[in-house]
């Protein structure tokens, strides 16, 4: 759950949910809380405090609500009513702004912990992509990176513009175990709002697949998925990895042949999945 001070809610962000902000410990009564981690609405307000003068906008999903915020809150920046712009990764991409000549990046290796073969490539693809928003005219750009691991190579490429020494390292980490893009991989995903029936659904999934006929793609899970449980379903998720042949040839097997049992299991079927959470 995010803390939204501003609509005085807490909102999960992945199903939507909201909730009053808590007042008190549920377990012994006290109400000497904090609220970890650092939103775009804390950063507002330290901003503030660093420089008073200064004129901030803020865009992220609660200050582009509207249907012309967006572009308003750009106008202002491309007109010099704004002084510095601070928001989430949708400001990342696409912007160009002659007089911006310093970007910061605030816990820039988040996404690196995240359990998806792709962490690494989408959190060097952001560092290159908001990197490039300075210095886009004859003024000089500098970027600031936080980071609590300096060394790793994302963070050591992403600092140097190293695309191809990023790309050779990467590659290398996806020949063994084989990942995309040396093998084409599918997503099997199998939810219900009874946990019990979400397993028994995965497992006979995984036994069904590794019974079928060669030839065949490699068959890793079932597993829960990481973010286990969301819009009050439980899901499990089996993946596939092969070649294109062996993957399609799996997925109309599994759409015309597998009937799961239980409450309500639904089975999703994602060929060459973007996300894996």
């Amino acid at each position: 759950m995010t803390l939204h001070r501003g609509r005085g809610l807490m909102i999960c962000h992945h199903c939507g949910h909201t909730e009053a902000p808590i007042r008190e410990c549920a377990h012994c009564g006290s109400r000497d809380l904090s609220f970890g981690g650092l939103g775009t609405e804390q950063v507002e307000r330290i901003l503030l405090q660093c420089f008073p003068g200064a004129r901030v906008a803020r865009m992220d999903v609660d200050t582009t609500r509207g249907k012309w915020s967006h572009r308003d809150i750009l106008d202002r920046v491309r007109t010099g009513k704004v002084d510095i712009l601070l928001g989430t990764q949708m400001i990342a991409k696409g912007l160009d702004f002659p007089r911006v000549t310093l970007v910061g990046v605030i816990n820039a290796d988040i996404g690196l912990h995240l359990p998806d073969f792709r962490s690494c490539e989408r959190t060097f693809q952001l560092l290159a992509q908001v990197a490039g928003r300075a210095g886009r005219a004859h003024l000089p750009g500098e970027v600031i990176v936080q980071t609590y691991v300096p060394d790793h190579y994302v963070i050591r490429a992403a600092v140097a513009h190293d695309y191809r020494g990023f790309a050779d390292r990467e590659l290398e980490a996806r020949r063994d175990p084989p990942y995309p893009p040396r093998v084409r991989m599918a997503r099997i995903l199998l939810s219900s709002p009874v946990q019990k029936d979400a397993l028994a659904a995965a497992e006979r999934l995984g036994e069904w697949l590794r019974a079928r006929r060669r030839p065949w793609p490699d068959v890793l899970g079932p597993a829960p998925a990481p973010i286990e449980k969301l819009h009050g379903r439980f899901r499990w998720h089996v993946l596939l990895r092969g070649n294109v042949s062996e993957v399609g040839r799996a997925l109309l097997a599994v759409a015309e042949g597998f009937r799961p049992a239980g409450r309500d299991v639904r089975v999703s079927l994602d060929r060459d999945p973007q996300q894996l959470m």
